[in-house]
């Protein structure tokens, strides 16, 4: 029996010597008076587990509003594009129908105008004995 109590306080000893850093992080005051002095370390602990959990809480909130940002985001620019390339279809509809509409008016007019100066030119210019029966006798006489 005085066997055993000696090898479990062999153990005791070795463990204590060996993870004796582990126990003076979590407990670095553990000085004269034992009370004061574990009150103080485990006031110590519970700071350092709340701020651990407040600092993974703040990670987990930025990297939600960032994942909630980029899809809003993503959203955004994909009804923008949606609403540009809609928008630009129809503008460019819009311009080829009263592009379409302009050269078909402006051509007709162009004819017109061209046919009306045409025979105002002919009528003006050339005179209708150039034309006439007798002008073309007059030149086969000659010759």
């Amino acid at each position: 029996m005085l066997l055993k109590l000696g090898i479990i306080g062999t153990f005791l000893i070795l463990g204590g010597m060996m993870f004796s850093t582990e126990i003076s992080a979590l407990f670095p005051n553990t000085s004269a008076s034992f009370l004061d002095s574990v009150k103080n370390d485990i006031n110590l602990l519970n700071e350092k587990i709340g701020n651990s959990a407040e600092e993974r809480l703040d990670t987990s909130v930025d990297s939600l509003v960032e994942n909630v940002s980029d899809q809003v985001y993503a959203g955004i620019t994909e009804t923008g594009d949606s609403l540009v390339e809609n928008v630009s279809d129809q503008v460019y509809a819009g311009i080829t129908e009263t592009g379409d509409s302009l050269v078909e008016n402006v051509s007709d007019q162009v004819y017109a105008g061209i046919t009306e100066t045409g025979d105002s030119l002919k009528n003006e210019i050339i005179p209708d004995e150039i034309f006439g029966f007798d002008f073309i006798t007059n030149l086969l006489r000659i010759n």
